[in-house]
């Protein structure tokens, strides 16, 4: 962290960087948001989401070198995210090709400092794989509402992801357009639009570089913020829990399944084959099981979860991990069968239960380590 709170922006990195700001009933305090950002040399896009009539004024009264991006009725945070993320992208052609151009996303309530935005970029440019996050000191300038929220989602988060990110909720982030392709692939259109792209990254092995920021708020109720504290919460949520309902899901069907054919095998009368099934009957069951499990739970990733299309090139990946989580459950199940007078339903799901943790342990210190470097 002390190495982080060091940074300082490159002064010839102002003109790869663009902000995009979503703007939603926002007053004055943009104006002066927007004065600091272009004297940082950056260029800026603001999204007005729909806010009405009542608020053309304020967008009106822009410098006229902002980008104003229109949507004729509320969409929500993530949408306008996206619709700047991908007006920008049209735009790619006229960055320099050899300075790979890079983006920031910032709050338009004025919870951002411009020499924040300035450290997180610096930290984007020297990090262009990772996604680069402004963490707040979640401590008692924090307002409850948000410490708590913070709190409880950063345990999910690093529960169901096993990545370790230290403020889930923050607005300020910096990356290379390179990652835009997958920002706007991320559903999801209001405030869980934020958690969907950490989840997603995390799926994806992007990492996270944080830079510390200030922590400001206009009150300790937060009263400017948008967020609606039990509707917003359960998006973002349920975005968290997906990935867990897929995993839980997929561990009903391999359950269900090892049991059936530890059921079914003995009554396989082959007598080419019935001395081999009474010696690995559980490793065939087993197998057997998570295969058709495996895919499954492939399946559910892909298209509901990650919200992404299968390929070979995923699938090849993902069942790559499977052979070496297969291997491990395979062997701890014949540990916990050792113990005399264990029944084999128990084994399978003390072995599960083992396998759950160790194998998000597995993907962050090993597997996808490797894959990083």
């Amino acid at each position: 962290m002390d190495q982080q709170n060091r940074i300082t922006q490159d002064p010839e990195l102002s003109p790869r960087c663009t902000v995009v700001i979503p703007a939603y009933k926002p007053d004055q305090r943009l104006w002066r948001l927007a004065t600091e950002v272009l004297s940082q040399g950056y260029r800026l896009i603001v999204v007005d989401d729909g806010g009405g009539s009542d608020y053309l004024p304020i967008f009106e009264g822009l410098d006229s070198r902002v980008t104003v991006l229109r949507h004729p009725e509320n969409r929500g945070k993530g949408a306008a995210i996206k619709t700047g993320l991908a007006h920008l992208q049209s735009l790619i052609g006229e960055f320099d090709p050899e300075q790979p151009p890079l983006v920031g996303i910032m709050d338009a309530d004025g919870q951002h400092l411009t020499s924040d935005m300035a450290r997180v970029f610096q930290g984007a440019a020297e990090n262009p794989h990772k996604l680069t996050l402004g963490v707040r000191v979640v401590g008692k300038e924090m307002p409850l509402r948000s410490r708590f929220g913070n709190s409880v989602t950063r345990s999910v988060f690093r529960l169901l992801t096993g990545a370790k990110v230290s403020d889930t909720q923050t607005g300020l982030r910096a990356f290379s357009v390179a990652l835009i392709p997958e920002m706007l692939a991320v559903e999801g259109d209001r405030y869980e639009y934020e958690m969907a792209v950490l989840t997603r990254m995390a799926h994806r092995h992007v990492g996270f570089f944080e830079v510390p920021i200030a922590t400001l708020y206009e009150d300790r109720e937060n009263s400017t913020s948008h967020f609606h504290v039990i509707r917003d919460s359960v998006r973002i949520y349920a975005t968290l829990l997906k990935f867990a309902g897929s995993s839980f899901l997929s561990f009903l069907v391999d359950y269900g399944l090892f049991n059936l054919f530890v059921f079914l095998l003995p009554f396989i009368s082959l007598p080419a084959v019935a001395p081999f099934l009474a010696v690995y009957r559980l490793a065939i069951a087993n197998v057997a099981a998570r295969i058709f499990s495996g895919c499954f739970n492939y399946y559910l990733n892909c298209r509901y979860v990650f919200g992404r299309k299968p390929t070979w090139k995923n699938a090849g990946q993902y069942f790559l991990l499977a052979l070496l989580v297969l291997a491990v459950n395979t062997g701890v199940l014949y540990l916990w069968n050792m113990i005399p007078g264990m029944p084999v339903a128990i084994c399978k799901l003390l072995t599960e239960v083992c396998v759950f943790f160790g194998n998000y342990v597995v993907q962050k210190k090993i597997i996808f380590k490797k894959k990083s470097r």
